[in-house]
């Protein structure tokens, strides 16, 4: 019986089998782009999806009834979501903190007021303006978790979501208005604006300028923020842009490329996947301009860690060689000592014996010195200038004022319990050097009382 063998078509042809059956997940391309727009009501409502990819200079737009309709190409690219702009209300505050935690926290107390629903039920994202601002989206909760995971399940994992209301591209001094099915989004800044619903004039059927728009042109005028000129997009056909700029009294200008041909951008206005909706790879991403600080916080520290083992190093060096030299001067004063433990301690238990030893110990230096000293210091005028000890007597060369006295200086060091000789003065300009000789005083005679 012949053994069968697989031909390399017979490989192949169950590779391709294997694949249609378990298909392998498709991986977003960093290179390519969809933007998908919610329509109003979504996924409850059957209106359909725009959507655009985008490659390079190649570009792809469309509408679809559900997400499941779009092309293969367009599932594989970096997903940027518009959501339903009436959905989300962009409003600004003003906190006096930067800390990404407490603006969490401190969001739905600063924005009570404007809220129609429990703050609980809220999603809150924001983003920080040049002027210390905060330009913030507030999104009902279950609406956002809705959106998520009707994309997931759809096989689309969004990169941003961004409210359609800054989908038109936006220039300072203007607003810009993109129509979009029964409504008109009106962008009025960097990260803010709103949704107009779009009456029809029912003798002519064409659009009429929004009473919400007229009404907010008015308010920005009182604030003198009133934009030079309206930049429409989409406009539909046989739009009265004269008209319109009459009947607002602001130029309306009719912009030919669509919001789909505007400069690709990398980040969107204002992404609403924060907190708890942040991807891994966002968050990555936020905390990248942290990175230089850490790195230089790192440096700081290691620099520190080497400068204090280099000090810890010469310290142990220094002490170390001290002490070498205090058991090399313990044995050559004390040849009897054997073993070197302490030789500090072992140095001053070794002077304590000898002192004991000799029965009288003010005669020996340390306390001729200790009652000198405290002597020297009640005359604060005297300058000790060298000090020489020799047959149990102590030398001192001094200098003091020419208006001080030698008599001052030797009834201090006698009342200190030293018996002081002069042994020379020798005058100076503005005072005098002298040279005095120290010594215990004699102990006095004990007397015994008559019986």
């Amino acid at each position: 019986m012949k053994k069968f063998k697989p031909s390399s078509l017979s490989i192949a042809w169950l590779a391709r089998a294997k694949s249609a059956v378990n298909p392998s997940p498709v991986r977003a391309s960093a290179q390519e782009r969809l933007d998908l727009v919610l329509p109003r009501g979504w996924p409850e409502s059957a209106s359909p999806l725009a959507w655009c990819w985008r490659r390079g200079s190649k570009q792809e737009s469309g509408h679809v009834n559900h997400l499941k309709e779009l092309p293969n190409m367009a599932r594989g690219a970096r997903a940027y979501v518009w959501t339903p702009a009436a959905d989300t209300m962009l409003t600004s505050v003003t906190l006096p903190t930067r800390a990404r935690r407490k603006i969490i926290q401190a969001l739905p107390y600063a924005l009570e007021d404007r809220l129609l629903g429990d703050p609980d039920s809220l999603h809150f994202a924001y983003r920080n303006e040049t002027d210390g601002s905060l330009s913030v989206a507030v999104t009902d909760l279950k609406r956002l978790r809705l959106w998520m995971d009707t994309l997931k399940q759809s096989g689309i994992q969004p990169v941003e979501l961004c409210p359609a209301t800054l989908l038109a591209p936006w220039a300072l001094d203007c607003w810009s208005l993109a129509f979009a099915a029964d409504e008109v989004l009106i962008r009025t800044g960097g990260a803010s604006g709103f949704v107009a619903p779009l009456s029809l004039q029912p003798a002519s059927g064409q659009a009429q300028p929004p009473p919400l728009l007229a009404a907010a042109l008015q308010e920005a005028a009182q604030l003198q923020k009133r934009p030079e000129s309206l930049v429409v997009f989409n406009a539909p056909a046989g739009f009265p842009a004269e008209a319109w700029g009459a009947t607002l009294g602001t130029p309306v200008r009719i912009e030919k490329s669509s919001v789909w041909d505007r400069t690709q951008e990398p980040h969107s206005a204002l992404n609403l996947l924060q907190g708890q909706f942040e991807p891994e790879g966002q968050m990555n991403t936020s905390l990248r301009p942290y990175l230089p600080a850490a790195a230089m916080l790192l440096l700081w520290l290691l620099g520190n860690i080497v400068f204090d083992i280099g000090d810890w190093w010469k310290l142990r060096q220094q002490h170390q060689e001290q002490t070498r030299e205090m058991s090399a001067l313990l044995l050559s004063t004390f040849p009897e000592t054997k073993t070197v433990l302490n030789p500090a301690t072992q140095m001053q238990r070794s002077m304590d014996l000898l002192l004991a030893r000799t029965g009288n110990r003010d005669r020996d230096l340390l306390p001729l010195l200790g009652k000198t000293a405290a002597a020297l210091r009640v005359d604060t005028q005297a300058r000790l200038r060298g000090v020489r000890y020799a047959d149990q007597s102590l030398t001192l060369e001094l200098s003091w004022p020419a208006q001080g006295s030698a008599d001052a200086i030797k009834n201090a060091l006698e009342a200190a319990g030293v018996r002081t000789e002069v042994l020379a003065m020798t005058p100076r300009a503005g005072g005098v050097d002298g040279r005095l000789r120290l010594q215990p005083a004699a102990a006095k005679p004990v007397t015994k009382s008559p019986s």
